[in-house]
């Protein structure tokens, strides 16, 4: 009885190492901030996405989706001034590529804010596979802002995607010196 206890106990342990071993993997936005502009990098691992977009995203059959998934991305992803007018969103490039040996689809973007808005404060509306999968994590940081020091290597986290919360509000001149 006790033999059959201790193994037990081993299974229990092994299985939850191995359940700690294989992490929910979660998407990130890194924002690069200039006067004019806002770069935007969307890591989105290829998993969820695929249950988002509802067909596989492989980077054998990539070429073919690409103009579909661009068209998702830019569904999910709506920068606001203030006053809720609408930054113009465009794709610059969009590859697979492998993040924490995992693949995710890299995705670069540009918002060019409205005619007379800046890019000071702006909120940005994100819901790239969280629409679908309401547990997903979405990390949204600055990696650089022409106005203000901030390390590349070092980004600073805004804040958190997840679950009802869909946007996050972006404020240049709340950022530390």
């Amino acid at each position: 009885m006790k033999q059959l206890f201790l193994l037990a106990i081993s299974l229990n342990i092994a299985l939850s190492i191995t359940a700690d071993a294989h992490s929910m993997y979660q998407s990130a936005v890194v924002l690069d901030l200039h006067a004019n502009a806002v770069d935007a990098e969307l890591q989105l691992p290829v998993d969820r996405l695929s249950i988002s977009f509802r067909q596989p995203v492989d980077a054998q059959y990539f070429p073919a989706e690409r103009n579909a998934l661009m068209s998702y991305v830019l569904a999910h992803v709506h920068p606001v001034t203030e006053d809720n007018r609408e930054f113009a969103v465009d794709i610059r490039s969009m590859e697979i590529k492998t993040i924490e040996n995992a693949p995710y689809l890299v995705t670069r973007l540009v918002f060019a804010p409205p005619k007379g808005a800046s890019t000071n404060r702006f909120t940005l509306n994100y819901d790239v596979i969280t629409h679908e999968i309401v547990t997903h994590v979405v990390l949204v940081s600055i990696r650089s802002d022409d106005s203000v020091r901030i390390q590349p290597a070092d980004p600073l986290l805004l804040g958190i995607i997840r679950g009802p919360r869909k946007s996050i509000s972006v404020d240049r001149t709340k950022l530390p010196l």
